[in-house]
């Protein structure tokens, strides 16, 4: 017998979570991964366009492969999967609706593909606002210069949509003489700009200059030198495995800049001004057996540094060790860099910890830390570390003085000057 007072379900096609408020709808989907997010666009008539009214958009093409998979028709699947959901997510936004805060695209550079994003991002920026717009481009494989000038014909053909990014991070290709400058050019809105494993063939001088770039990253570029010569807004700047140790850097105008490259006795008016504005100064990966005297130049200039970390580290599993390879990369053979006024003693009151990862009972090693001990009057504390590892450095044998042995060292060091820091010897779990 059915009880006709029970309240009947309305039947309308939606549930609950359907119902709920618009704002409340866009904040879970805002939650997915843009693969996910367009798969709710079936779930109801109500969700339908749900996905082109977000106003952060990250599409990455990550999220359309296999990665147990990722072979070459994956890879092309995916590239045409996220061509799919770019042109249709942004060709069917609302122009009324919300401004785009943050539209993030991840592509690989394959074909025809790049061009149609292109289109479509730069439509998107034509109709409607779109605060941070930002491109990771790479390629699927070595040759560097394929890629580089198919990424050249992408830029030729998308001028609208590059003019209208902040943010642009380059993988793997190799420009022409002019190529970057061009692309800095056109990109006036960048305010980041990261180079991984891009160069301009061998031997090459990147020249380069920007308005509005706050922060700049090139790492692994087999660039001979880079010259900065105007960057008035540039506060971070991440410079890592140059190829070349004479002046791999230079600098113009670089007026915000909290991180500059000096020499010693190179003390400007400009440079004094910053340095005298240290609190914390950490040197990472210094190499081993190389005279660290040079550093006591950070302390003369440096009036107000509280503290002084150093990892002085032999990376063995990945370093060059042939003497010809060495030679035709440029690698420096001297061990130290020269700092005339080392000889002169002056004192430092503000210094109060000194720290070490990679400490050797070498001579070098404990005759720096007793010069600083004797300089730094107000010291507190030395703490001194085992050497860093990584996975395939494990195996390499520690030279850290065993416990037996730390007495006779903090007597080698101490011994005739005065000193209250307290000197403390620390091994690092692995």
């Amino acid at each position: 017998m059915v009880n006709d007072s029970c309240p009947k379900q309305e039947d309308n096609g939606d549930d609950r979570l359907s119902n709920l408020p618009e704002h409340i709808l866009l904040t879970i989907i805002d939650r997915l991964d843009i693969r996910e997010a367009a798969r709710t666009s079936v779930l109801s008539g109500r969700w339908r366009h749900l996905p082109a009214m977000l106003s952060r958009l990250v599409i990455n093409v990550w999220d359309f492969l296999d990665p147990f998979n990722c072979n070459n028709d994956e890879i092309v699947r995916g590239s045409k999967a996220v061509v799919k959901v770019t042109k249709s997510i942004l060709g069917r936004r609302d122009l009324s609706r919300n401004t785009i805060q943050f539209l993030c695209m991840t592509f690989i550079l394959r074909e025809d593909d790049p061009i149609s994003i292109g289109h479509a991002v730069a439509h998107a920026m034509a109709t409607q606002k779109v605060e941070i717009a930002e491109f990771t481009i790479f390629c699927d494989d070595d040759d560097l210069v394929i890629y580089g000038r198919r990424f050249m014909l992408f830029f030729d053909a998308c001028p609208n949509a590059f003019g209208g990014l902040t943010r642009l991070n380059l993988e793997n290709l190799r420009f022409g003489e002019s190529d970057i400058p061009n692309v800095l050019n056109t990109c006036k809105r960048l305010n980041h700009l990261r180079l991984f494993y891009c160069d301009s063939g061998s031997c090459t001088v990147l020249k380069v200059e920007h308005a509005q770039l706050s922060e700049l990253a090139i790492v692994n570029c087999s660039f001979e030198r880079v010259e900065l010569n105007s960057f008035p807004k540039l506060i971070r700047i991440i410079f890592e495995g140059w190829i070349s140790f004479e002046d791999p850097l230079s600098f113009g105008d670089v007026l915000l800049l909290d991180t500059i490259w000096v020499q010693p006795e190179c003390l400007t008016e400009r440079l004094a001004y910053v340095f005298h504005q240290l609190r914390f100064v950490n040197l990472s990966n210094m190499p081993e057996g190389y005279d660290l005297t040079w550093t006591l130049f950070i302390l003369k200039a440096a009036p107000n540094l509280k503290e002084l970390y150093m990892s002085v580290w032999d990376h063995l599993c990945e370093m060059k060790t042939d003497a010809k390879e060495r030679k035709s990369l440029s690698y420096s053979e001297n061990k130290g860099a020269e700092w005339e006024s080392s000889a002169i003693a002056f004192q430092h009151q503000s210094l109060v910890t000194l720290a070490i990862f990679g400490f050797r009972a070498r001579d070098y090693m404990m005759n720096y830390v007793r010069r600083v001990m004797e300089t730094a009057v107000n010291l507190k504390a030395v703490f001194l570390y085992d050497r860093l590892t990584c996975d395939k450095c494990r195996s390499i044998l520690s030279r850290f003085p065993p416990k037996w042995k730390q007495d006779c060292v903090e007597k080698f060091i101490t011994n005739g000057i005065k000193s209250s820091a307290i000197m403390q010897f620390q091994t690092i779990a692995i």
